[in-house]
């Protein structure tokens, strides 16, 4: 495993060292899934054909839970909304 230092830009960018892009095949262009979670922030790199299924079964499990702590449809879409112009 291979293992550096990066810094967060003004812009909110994080370098990924050229050591780890090279290891793990990595291209400009390559889509992400960024979690986070305390001090933790995981970036998981996703193929769009097999993780978007993955990722919908997510949605569906997570805005299950969103309405059985009492978020209302319309609240949830619009959360979904907003989080999709910030990713987009």
């Amino acid at each position: 495993m291979a293992v550096d230092l990066t810094r967060l830009s003004e812009k909110g960018q994080v370098v990924i060292p050229n050591e780890l892009r090279k290891s793990l095949g990595l291209k400009e262009g390559t889509r992400f899934l960024v979690m986070g979670m305390d001090d933790l922030i995981i970036l998981r790199r996703i193929e769009l054909s097999k993780e978007r299924m993955r990722l919908k079964r997510m949605l569906g499990a997570s805005r299950e839970k969103a309405q059985k702590v009492g978020f209302s449809g319309k609240e949830i879409d619009k959360l979904i909304h907003s989080i999709r112009k910030v990713t987009e």
